[in-house]
């Protein structure tokens, strides 16, 4: 393949592969074998292809899982992910998405703030002083941040999402699984596994925790999938890669916050909406995007394993039987999905100094991509990494990151998993894909939004 290759640093090893294109990840096996040969011949390369800025580009489960535990030579801000430089481009100024939209963020933030005036001149001004930063929009979301004001924010919700939090939860994801079986169970022997099961369950349970009215799913769908998967053609709302869905999202919000902190509830909307850090409330922003964030990527990771999971299954009967409903190996199964299906296939850091990594040097301020997918067939880190297997152990995949970035909702995501499949697999007694599959085009998040199967029920 070509590629264009100007101002590529002197001497380095340039990436000769396409591991960009949204179009590629609607079928991530066919990114197999170029991750097999990138990681052997280049592991960490310079990739410079329109549309996006030049980065690095990182291919081994070691050097990624080596990067993501130094979270203070690699940050996250200013860029988390790889968006068509256009779209950044513009995203730098103060009417990103057109003025209709900044307008409308800025109405949102009105009406949450109590000091409405002194809260917008310092989101404009931190929307000046991010030009040339690459962000998108000017949203402080939990993955956005470094320390130490990451581990501030992230420590306002984490016993939501720890051990006991999480086993608060069971008996509720529990009731969420029988109900999603009794549906799939009124469909007879036909079923869109991706379409009718596995983005609804997720979903129906971030709803419950959030206390948000069932009726606003569908809502809370499209703006997730145009947000996190905003380069599919089927998915997006526009070109501008979900600028205009986060001022949606906002308006959504502001009324329910404002309720919350008049009547703060046992949710984690009270939570976040009565929040406090360092003796002071959260800002509108910082409000308004802690909920986007909890809200969309709630759900979204989970749905997609879930159905590359199934995905896995049904392509693997022999592993299907090997499955026992026990506890032990519900965990092992689930993280196993997760590997298989690696929902999030990168993130991007930025360096603070310049380093050394397999002899490549990295300058301060060069952008870091860590693709997932590739670490997560590592023959390195994986026995017979692509076998899929129900009990596999040790399981060191990093479909979660890895670090002090970790996945918040990690262990919620696993339960959900691991309820569903434990429940579900013992009911089927055989069960195959009978059409076409279809994944979402996105080298950022993503998933199946087809997986047409049919079953035949016990």
């Amino acid at each position: 393949m070509s590629l264009t290759t100007g101002g590529a640093p002197r001497g380095v090893p340039v990436i000769d592969i396409d591991v960009t294109s949204p179009v590629r990840y609607g079928d991530l096996r066919s990114l197999e074998v170029d991750f097999d040969r990138l990681r052997e011949e280049t592991p960490i390369g310079w990739v410079d292809r329109e549309p996006y800025r030049p980065f690095w580009a990182v291919f081994r489960h070691d050097d990624i899982l080596w990067i993501e535990r130094q979270h203070e030579l690699f940050i996250n801000e200013p860029r988390l992910n790889l968006i068509p430089r256009a779209v950044e481009e513009e995203a730098q100024g103060l009417a990103a998405g057109g003025l209709a939209e900044t307008l409308k963020v800025l109405w949102s933030l009105l009406r949450l703030s109590e000091r409405p005036v002194g809260d917008c001149r310092e989101w404009l001004q931190a929307r000046r002083d991010s030009r040339g930063s690459g962000r998108r929009e000017r949203v402080r979301t939990l993955i956005d941040m470094d320390e130490p004001e990451h581990r501030k924010f992230r420590e306002l919700t984490q016993s939501w999402f720890l051990g006991v939090g999480v086993r608060r939860l069971e008996g509720r994801v529990d009731a969420m699984v029988q109900r999603c079986l009794a549906q799939m169970r009124e469909r007879g022997a036909e079923v869109d596994f991706a379409r009718d099961v596995a983005v609804w369950f997720p979903l129906s349970v971030i709803m419950s925790i959030l206390d948000l009215p069932e009726s606003d799913a569908p809502f809370i769908l499209r703006a997730t999938q145009q947000l996190l998967s905003a380069s599919d053609p089927e998915l997006q709302k526009s070109d501008q890669y979900g600028v205009e869905v986060v001022g949606e999202l906002f308006a959504y919000f502001v009324d329910i916050v404002r309720h919350r902190r008049r009547r703060p509830g046992e949710d984690l909307v009270s939570v976040i909406a009565n929040a406090r850090i360092d003796g002071r409330p959260l800002g509108p922003v910082e409000t308004l995007s802690y909920l986007l964030i909890v809200t969309t990527a709630g759900h979204e990771t989970t749905s997609a394993a879930l159905a590359g999971g199934m995905q896995a299954l049904a392509d693997n009967p022999a592993e299907r039987a090997r499955f026992e409903p026990s506890v032990e190996m519900g965990r092992l199964l689930a993280d196993e999905v997760v590997r298989w299906s690696t929902p999030v296939r990168h993130f991007c850091r930025t360096a603070t100094r310049d380093v050394e990594i397999r002899g490549v040097t990295i300058r301060r301020g060069e952008s870091v991509t860590l693709f997932y997918p590739s670490a997560n067939r590592d023959p390195r880190a994986f026995e017979d990494p692509y076998a899929f297997r129900v009990d596999r152990k040790p399981n060191p995949h990093l479909g979660f990151g890895h670090g002090v970035h970790h996945c918040l909702g990690r262990l919620l995501a696993l339960t959900e998993i691991r309820a569903l499949f434990t429940a579900l697999l013992p009911q089927l007694a055989d069960v195959e894909i009978v059409g076409p599959v279809r994944g979402i085009e996105s080298n950022f998040t993503g998933g199946l939004k087809s997986l047409p199967l049919g079953v035949a029920w016990r």
